[in-house]
């Protein structure tokens, strides 16, 4: 019956470790080779298996060289950056080195060599690529509404005002490879701030697309005698019109009842409040109902009062399926304010 290991030195315990630290504890190589100590990474140790992304760029960390950093995808994702779902991959790593250093070549690892300094912005003591960075380092990856969700994101969260933080990514947008720049100069031009989720910038993607006036985002709404209302996530303020995008938070059933209650004093106010869920988004051509068959709240998108003959021209003038359905989703309206 095999023994059980020795325990590991206390500045071994519960850390990643590579051989020169086995050196300085003075312990062999052959520990590491014991049931009770994981190697996820070439040269890498620990007795606790990584399970997170933070805990796996912690363990891989102890093999970084200088002038290499996390990048591209890990490093959007240690920026909480909204990836689309394709893209939320913890697993591999993703890895650059600045030229002429090579980038790492090791299971788990997607390498990358970037052809100047990376601009970083460390997130628990790892160094890691900077938000713009990484935004800029996934253009060949990313379609034009994904590009311009995370640009919404990045304005949002800058604590630089908005001219400057626009400055910036152009400047990340000319150190990229030139095949991607088009498409993130694209997306940086139909970015907007502040927004509060992606959901919130596909809503209003495809209402401009189809034609609607550019909207007022997230402002502060006050009734006439300065009692505040609430900000909707899009608002047309001349015909007092605004547009809620409710993700999977609004299910909460306090939430809920704070939705409706902010809505009702909206609508006593002469306002018009439209709920859109995610249902709403995807090209559905009966719209969203409720059991029954009475059409849910998200299908009535636009009252009268917005300007339909804007609406009609680009019903009749969009070529592309998103802004077909974006016009069918606008013109699918309902008089009168919106009814709990």
């Amino acid at each position: 019956m095999p023994s059980s290991p020795r325990p590991l030195p206390d500045d071994l315990q519960g850390r990643p470790f590579d051989r020169a630290a086995l050196d300085a504890a003075r312990v062999t190589q052959g520990r590491t080779r014991r049931r009770d100590i994981e190697n996820p990474y070439h040269g890498v140790h620990t007795s606790r298996t990584p399970t997170t992304l933070l805990e796996h760029c912690h363990a891989y960390a102890v093999r970084l060289r200088p002038g290499q950093s996390f990048s591209h995808v890990t490093a959007a994702l240690l920026h909480r950056e909204p990836l689309p779902r394709r893209l939320e991959t913890e697993l591999p790593l993703h890895v650059a080195a600045v030229r002429p250093a090579s980038p790492p070549r090791t299971r788990g690892v997607v390498p990358h060599r970037l052809s100047r300094a990376p601009a970083l912005q460390p997130v628990d003591g790892l160094p890691v690529c900077a938000p713009t960075e990484a935004w800029a380092q996934l253009g060949d990856v990313l379609t034009l509404d994904e590009a311009i969700e995370i640009a919404d994101h990045l304005l949002t969260v800058s604590p630089m005002d908005e001219q400057r933080t626009r400055l910036l990514l152009e400047t990340r947008i000319a150190a990229v490879r030139r095949a991607a720049a088009p498409l993130l100069r694209a997306a940086l031009a139909e970015a907007r701030c502040p927004v509060l989720s992606p959901g919130e910038t596909r809503v209003r993607l495809l209402l401009v697309r189809a034609g609607l006036p550019e909207p007022a985002l997230n402002r502060r709404i006050h009734r006439e005698d300065g009692l505040y209302l609430g900000k909707p996530d899009l608002a047309w303020l001349p015909q007092r019109v605004g547009v809620e995008y409710e993700g999977g938070g609004h299910a909460d059933e306090a939430r809920m009842r704070y939705d409706i209650g902010r809505i009702e004093r909206f609508r006593d106010a002469g306002w018009d409040i439209i709920r859109v869920s995610a249902d709403d988004l995807r090209g559905d051509e009966a719209g969203p109902r409720r059991a029954g068959g009475e059409p849910a709240r998200g299908a009535r998108v636009m009252p009268r009062r917005l300007d339909s003959g804007r609406i009609s021209r680009a019903e009749a003038s969009t070529s592309s399926p998103a802004g077909c359905r974006a016009a069918q989703f606008c013109t699918r309206r309902t008089p009168g304010r919106v009814q709990n």
